[in-house]
């Protein structure tokens, strides 16, 4: 139910394509949400999970504000929709010394405030995949870049997020049916060793694949990567 796969960048009909991306956005997004789910009440929002990272109010805003931060960034949207959560949820923490994780900087908004501007943002992205240009192959170019770089970062934070919630005390966690207890129990299986042949190794995927990669997937290129395109998201 939850499983979607990634949109290839290639293709023949655009009509086709970008009811494709639509899909897949509105996919993620609601997953996102019901990841949020799994939290016991409001209060679970505002509690650290982890010294080193934000409450996980800050990431049900994040993963919704970046669309509009690099749509904007890439020329597709002309307007932020809330400048002030377009900046308090834009850049998370790397355990670097000049990150700031003094709580009293921050005034997180309530959740009512949160989910009101993230049916603001669904509507938003729903309208500029409506309404932009789509010629394929999507390039580093395509305003859908923008689109596609935000359902991908989206779907880092499922995997980032779902491990702050379960450093959470047992208290503030409820079942979900989306996201069930593993049933595998037992001790892990030793690791082992491949043999690999010696040879040369070209690292990055090339220009053209079909699928999005982030810039520091590519290895060597040879131009530049426009700055919505080589954006670089702390998570």
């Amino acid at each position: 139910m939850l499983a979607s796969p990634s949109v290839l960048l290639t293709g023949s009909d655009s009509a086709a394509k970008r009811d494709e991306i639509r899909r897949c956005f509105h996919h993620t997004f609601d997953t996102d949400e019901r990841l949020f789910e799994l939290l016991a009440d409001e209060a679970a929002f505002y509690r650290r999970a982890d010294p080193l990272r934000h409450p996980l109010v800050f990431y049900f805003g994040h993963t919704a504000c970046f669309f509009i931060n690099k749509l904007i960034s890439a020329g597709a949207l002309d307007h932020h929709l809330e400048p002030r959560f377009e900046s308090q949820f834009a850049i998370g923490v790397d355990e670097m010394s000049w990150d700031d994780l003094d709580e009293t900087h921050y005034d997180w908004p309530p959740i009512a405030a949160v989910r009101a501007y993230r049916d603001r943002v669904r509507a938003t992205v729903d309208a500029r995949i409506a309404a932009l240009p789509l010629a394929l192959p999507i390039t580093w170019d395509s305003p859908f870049w923008a689109v596609l770089m935000g359902i991908e970062h989206a779907r880092i934070h499922l995997e980032t997020s779902s491990v702050l919630i379960r450093q959470l005390p047992l208290e503030l966690v409820r079942p979900h049916p989306d996201w069930p207890l593993c049933p595998l129990r037992g001790e892990p299986p030793e690791n082992q060793l491949t043999p690999v042949t010696p040879g040369p190794v070209r690292l990055g995927k090339p220009a053209d694949d079909p699928r999005y990669g982030w810039d520091n997937e590519y290895g060597e290129l040879d131009r530049d990567v426009p700055a919505f395109a080589a954006a670089r998201d702390l998570v």
